[in-house]
């Protein structure tokens, strides 16, 4: 088993490393375990081989059929002496054997090939497209992990750091140097810092859950998180990457031309079908005792159904309809995609703007925060002040990991609706 996930994981890498990338290992060893655990995939999978053998199932159509059947038995044959033959005991046997050449269907057959090699386009696509939405997946609960872990480890500091504020206020309030409403304070934030450790606690909890079921196995120690990956350098090449790479927008582009193949066929069923054939046949008993008959032929034969009830031409409207319906959900799938990238795109540089922002905010509320403490020590700020400062800089720093992980998983997601992560 591990050395299968090994080789699953060499194999995934090439389709996963993009130019300009910076991988940590410990990200690209996650997004192979995801790849090769995803039950999505194998479903996927599944639906490339059955793609397949429809595919053999629609060129077969246009190769000979064999067919032999026969049939022998035991029996007593009486004419009532017509012909002068008594009642006798025969051996009825009947062998026919056959082969048939199909050489003009309509176009029946050439269109059940090119629906079938749709059909096949169409599963690889979804294929892809699984692997891209995994690998985003797994990005994703990678980041969410770290993110959660970081933000846990900052909230047990500053759960630390209040139960201290509070000890010491209590001490102060016995000395009669604070008055209780200081200490009720110092008490409701150290409340609200449990609060904060809880619900990142649980966060933490949920992540590491999330990723196990991605990849089948625990968290452990994870890497920090990696360098962006390369984008398309501007939001117009990046959606045009998408038309001509989003595994989506290919899906429905190749079921119009499913479409179109379904409405060919439905014409074909009004015009004639033509074979050759060839048939061998032996008779014994079936008729006298001793009867014996011989026969084979060559040939052709066709048969062309000249009314139907309408039964043909119902079926071109409904093919046609069908058609219809598929370049309407086509251009649904492209305005989709134009405005999914789009969000990407914005989702991104606004997280961007949000990493710089929070970073910045961050080391303010760091400097606010010791500022605060060095005047509390010498009374030039209530304990309450520390506290506000304390809550500040939790916030600030929780704020600035969640936008670190936003933007590493919105890139890739920008890369996903791209394109950019098909093999």
């Amino acid at each position: 088993m591990d050395r299968a996930r090994r080789i699953l994981r060499l194999a995934a890498l090439p389709a996963l490393l993009l130019p300009g990338a910076a991988l940590a290992d410990s990200l690209t060893s996650t997004i192979a375990d995801a790849l090769a655990h995803a039950p999505a995939l194998a479903e996927a999978q599944a639906g490339v081989d059955a793609a397949k053998a429809r595919l053999d199932g629609a060129h077969a159509q246009s190769m000979p059929t064999l067919g032999i059947e026969g049939q022998v038995g035991a029996g007593r044959l009486d004419n009532g002496g017509f012909f002068g033959f008594t009642a006798r005991n025969v051996t009825p046997l009947a062998l026919r054997a056959g082969a048939e050449l199909p050489i003009y269907a309509g176009g029946r057959v050439a269109a059940a090939i090119d629906q079938a090699h749709g059909g096949q386009a169409i599963a690889a696509l979804a294929l892809a497209d699984a692997r891209s939405r995994t690998t985003v997946d797994a990005v994703a609960a990678y980041a969410e992990v770290l993110t959660a872990r970081r933000i846990e480890t900052r909230w047990q500091q500053t759960d630390g750091e209040l139960a201290e504020i509070e000890r010491q206020a209590a001490l102060r309030f016995k000395a009669g140097e604070i008055p209780q409403s200081d200490l009720s304070s110092a008490k409701a934030r150290r409340a609200e810092g449990t609060a904060g450790l809880a619900a990142a606690q649980g966060r933490r909890i949920v992540a590491e859950a999330r990723y196990r079921r991605l990849t089948g196995h625990d968290a452990g120690q994870l890497d920090p998180l990696p360098a962006l990956p390369a984008i398309p350098p501007t939001l117009d090449e990046a959606i045009d990457t998408a038309h001509r790479s989003n595994p989506v927008l290919a899906q429905a582009e190749r079921a119009v031309d499913v479409a179109k193949a379904g409405v060919r066929g439905a014409k074909a069923e009004g015009m004639p079908v033509i074979g050759a054939f060839a048939e061998a046949s032996r008779t014994r008993d079936q008729f006298f005792p001793d009867y014996r008959a011989d026969s084979m032929s060559v040939g052709v034969r066709g048969r062309w159904t000249l009314f139907n009830g309408g039964r043909t031409a119902a079926k071109i409207h409904e093919a046609d309809a069908g058609l219809d319906a598929s370049e309407a959900r086509a251009r649904d799938a492209r305005e989709a995609i134009d405005s999914a990238v789009i969000d990407a795109w914005t989702g991104l540089h606004s997280t961007t703007a949000m990493v710089e922002a929070g970073h910045a905010r961050a080391a303010a509320a760091a400097e606010a925060l010791r500022s605060t403490r060095l005047e509390a020590k010498v009374g030039e700020k209530p304990t309450l002040a520390v506290l506000d400062a304390e809550r500040e800089a939790t916030g600030a720093d929780a704020a600035a990991i969640e936008a670190e992980g936003q933007q590493l998983v919105a890139a890739w997601q920008l890369n996903a609706l791209a394109g950019a992560l098909t093999p």
